[in-house]
């Protein structure tokens, strides 16, 4: 097998193939026999995936790779998010941008000195990647220094990242790193619904349902809620779903409800336990 298809193999795995029996279970040591190899001869992309794959499903089932020995953490390896760790700072160590954002990205539950090689890894991508340069931003804020990281979420934000905006939103209300600033944080806030950010839209459609911290306007606060469900905000579609199912700020509407809550559940949400402590039926 080359490299693609030992790609392909991991991810099939990750689709839980292996889970449901449409693969062996010996594919679990394929996959990593063989991405490690590749990885090893120097493919960014083969330890990527291999890390993927400890995060999937399955990847509790995947042997230890043949990691180096250098790498600047003691982080424990016994469980799949460590080998996942591990996998993802092979890739970083070989100057891969996407490598050094998966390993920044799972070093969040990880040690200091797994997120300061984290920060070092993202350095050179920072300043001409947004995702990046966000990414970096958080690494400071994890790291205890919230006003080494404005620079770069705004740095970030100008470029276009709507996850940088909200969080420059994030810390103007709560004056983490700044001079604590409504009307600033409300740009924020705005800007990041604009690009798209589930989580502002979010924000948004309850400050106009509510009235806190915007003109009261079920209109805009269904948009918006609408918008962020779409985006992938679960707590969003919940409440659609809710405020379908009661008739509140809006037409009473079960089949309306029922997808809305279908949508909810779908993406996560624990709407059963939600409606029960709402003393709603479902829909």
């Amino acid at each position: 097998m080359d490299e693609d298809e030992y790609v392909e193999l991991a991810q099939r795995i990750n689709r839980a193939d292996m889970m449901i029996g449409i693969l062996p279970q010996s594919a679990a040591g394929t996959v990593v026999e063989g991405l490690g190899a590749a990885g090893r001869a120097g493919s960014a992309r083969a330890w990527r995936e291999l890390g993927m794959c400890y995060l999937g499903p399955d990847g509790d089932l995947l042997p230890a790779a043949p990691w180096s020995d250098w790498l600047p953490f003691d982080d424990p390896a016994e469980h799949a998010r460590g080998r996942a760790l591990r996998c993802f700072a092979e890739a970083a160590a070989l100057g891969d941008r996407e490598g050094a954002l998966l390993f920044a990205r799972c070093a969040r539950e990880a040690s200091g000195p797994a997120k300061e090689a984290a920060r070092a890894w993202l350095r050179p991508h920072a300043r001409e990647h947004p995702a990046a340069g966000y990414q970096y931003g958080l690494l400071e804020q994890w790291l205890g220094n919230p006003g080494a990281a404005v620079e770069h979420h705004l740095r970030a934000a100008e470029q276009g990242d709507a996850d940088a905006a909200f969080e420059l939103y994030v810390l103007f209300s709560t004056g983490a790193g700044v001079d604590r600033d409504d009307a600033e944080a409300a740009r924020w806030l705005h800007r990041a619904a604009e690009l798209g950010q589930p989580r502002a839209l979010y924000n948004l459609g309850a400050a106009h349902a509510t009235g806190n911290g915007a003109v009261h306007d079920p209109r805009l606060a269904v948009i918006y809620y609408e918008r962020a469900a779409r985006a992938g905000n679960a707590r969003a579609a919940a409440t659609l779903g809710v405020m379908y199912l009661m008739g509140s700020e809006v037409q009473e509407d079960e089949e309306r409800a029922a997808l809305w809550l279908d949508h909810a559940d779908d993406l996560g949400h624990p709407v059963d336990e939600w409606l029960a402590q709402l003393g709603l039926p479902r829909p």
